[in-house]
């Protein structure tokens, strides 16, 4: 036998064929979750992982390098709470110097944050929202899936809280 893997819902997975991942099921307890949701959660982050890379840094926040962060929204949660951080509505929607995009409408649900000139994947098929809050008059790029941009917002500072993401596959958010 070539392979065998162990896996809990929390994230820990020991196998002969790679690393062990880290248990954020302390972080997860911690939260409140219950096992269901710290499952689903975990869920969510690999999907996340497969598609736009990155490593799972807490029990839902995923680093994309230096480049970017994905904050996932907990169970229950309309926007994302760092996990280290009292289970409060973020004030800040969207730093300076960042382009954020959220996977529902409104502000609401996931979000990218992404900090550095560099193509982000985007995996979301239904309407979402997106700011621009980079330093003045930097233009994002929404780009199809073969790379072409087929929009480009006004420059920053601007932002739509209901935008479509079914064509959109990237963002060059400089």
């Amino acid at each position: 036998m070539g392979l065998f893997m162990l896996a809990s819902a929390t994230g820990v997975a020991v196998g002969a064929s790679g690393p062990a991942r880290t248990d954020f099921s302390a972080q997860a307890k911690d939260l409140g979750l219950t096992t269901s949701q710290a499952h689903e959660l975990q869920e969510r982050v690999d999907t996340y992982v497969s598609t736009t890379g990155g490593t799972q840094v807490s029990v839902n926040k995923i680093l994309l390098g230096d480049r970017g962060e994905i904050l996932l929204a907990l169970p229950g949660e309309k926007t994302g709470v760092r996990a280290n951080a009292p289970r409060k509505p973020q004030v800040e929607l969207c730093p300076d110097n960042t382009m954020c995009a959220w996977k529902n409408t409104w502000y609401t649900g996931d979000k990218i944050s992404m900090w550095a000139c560099y193509n982000y994947r985007i995996p979301w098929l239904e309407n979402g929202s997106w700011i621009n809050n980079q330093s003045k008059g930097t233009v994002a790029n929404f780009l199809d899936d073969d790379g072409i941009s087929q929009w480009h917002d006004a420059g920053a500072f601007s932002q739509d809280p209901d935008a479509p993401w079914y064509w959109v596959h990237w963002i060059k958010n400089c």
